[in-house]
């Protein structure tokens, strides 16, 4: 039966700082690098028939850290957020008081449905593979993964939290796609 490990990158800057990053291509910060080693522990002891990795280097050095040489995705790239890459919620509901990602998309960068077209094409080719999967990606675009996985409208997205180097399970129950973990980061206490 197949299984989706969702695993979202190790810490970096930006993340730390709560600031939207899409497509700016930044590295994990050393204690992103500590996240990335302890889920390697956590995961060792799995073995995954597939591992696709973002580009990004955030998800693809997560990705390696742990252990693994990924296939690389370019569907798993996170959001676009085009003019508000680099800007915190905050900052943006200054001028925006309303906007929520999973509602309005990116001025000058990715609508939902762009991003909702993305992570459907992605589930489509899982679809086809069996076994455990591992996944390395970013929080927004992990979320909406989730949520066509889930079959729920994207909107919902914004109530999938998701920390850093943190593992979701998405796998099936009666058939049906199915949550069976959400953002687990026991891997991470432990190391402290």
């Amino acid at each position: 039966m197949r299984e989706i490990y969702l695993i979202r990158h190790g810490e970096t800057a930006w993340a730390r700082d709560k600031k939207h990053t899409g497509l700016t291509d930044i590295p994990l910060t050393e204690q992103g690098e500590s996240q990335a080693a302890s889920l390697g522990k956590r995961l060792e002891s799995l073995s995954f028939k597939h591992v696709f990795s973002s580009p990004l280097k955030r998800a693809y050095d997560t990705c390696s850290i742990c252990g693994y040489n990924p296939q690389v995705d370019k569907d798993l790239l996170e959001w676009d957020y085009g003019a508000y890459e680099g800007l915190t919620s905050a900052e943006i509901h200054e001028t925006n008081p309303k906007w929520n990602i999973f509602t309005h998309g990116a001025p000058n960068g990715e609508s939902t449905e762009a991003v909702v077209k993305r992570a459907t094409r992605f589930l489509k080719k899982v679809e086809r593979l069996e076994g455990k999967i591992a996944v390395f990606s970013s929080g927004h675009f992990s979320r909406v993964f989730a949520t066509c996985w889930l079959k729920l409208p994207i909107e919902n997205g914004r109530r999938f939290s998701l920390a850093t180097a943190s593992l979701s399970i998405l796998g099936y129950e009666h058939g049906e796609g199915a949550l069976k973990l959400w953002n687990d980061i026991s891997h991470l206490k432990r190391g402290r």
